[in-house]
């Protein structure tokens, strides 16, 4: 189909491999980021006892998530949805990524925060899981961050369905 006097495909199809090559950088860069927030997961709540160091990490993960989202929101930009100003079915396809999304920086910045109040008051690492505060915010925590980590996944492979880029497709919508 001819991009010729289709407002909705203009500038789609104009060089699929820059598009590619763009989409691809950016959901490389997506996992390499998801994948440095997993590991700052698994070895914070064992291995960072300095006060300075998970302050360090603590800003570190809320940069990584927020950029993440950053991410997952360029790759939506190219969509044919984005681009023709239909935000809310985007919206509607994509929300449960974005409400996993804020709950897991939520439950990241209160687990970091009871770390730094029970780090700042002196209290032992080996001492933390004795707090059932601690330990539920800790466990619930690290299962919404898998589930983040899945949901972000899963969204670069549903951008990636051609179904983003017809616009035959949005017509009847």
């Amino acid at each position: 189909m001819s991009s010729e006097g289709n407002p909705f495909m203009s500038d789609f199809t104009a060089d699929p491999t820059v598009s590619r090559a763009s989409y691809v950088g950016k959901v490389a860069t997506l996992y390499a980021m998801l994948l440095a927030d997993a590991i700052l997961n698994a070895v914070t709540d064992t291995s960072v006892n300095t006060l300075e160091l998970v302050v360090f990490v603590t800003f570190l993960q809320v940069l990584l998530r927020f950029l993440s989202l950053m991410l997952l929101f360029l790759l939506a930009t190219a969509t044919l949805l984005f681009r023709s100003g239909m935000l809310d079915v985007l919206l509607r396809q994509f929300a449960n990524v974005l409400g996993v999304s804020a709950l897991s920086l939520l439950l990241c910045l209160g687990t970091r925060a009871f770390r730094i109040i029970l780090l700042s008051n002196n209290t032992p690492p080996e001492a933390y899981f004795q707090y059932d505060g601690y330990f539920a915010l800790y466990v619930v925590h690290n299962l919404i961050s898998v589930l983040f980590y899945h949901m972000a996944i899963s969204a670069t492979f549903r951008l990636s369905d051609p179904v983003f880029y017809d616009a035959r497709v949005w017509r009847r919508v």
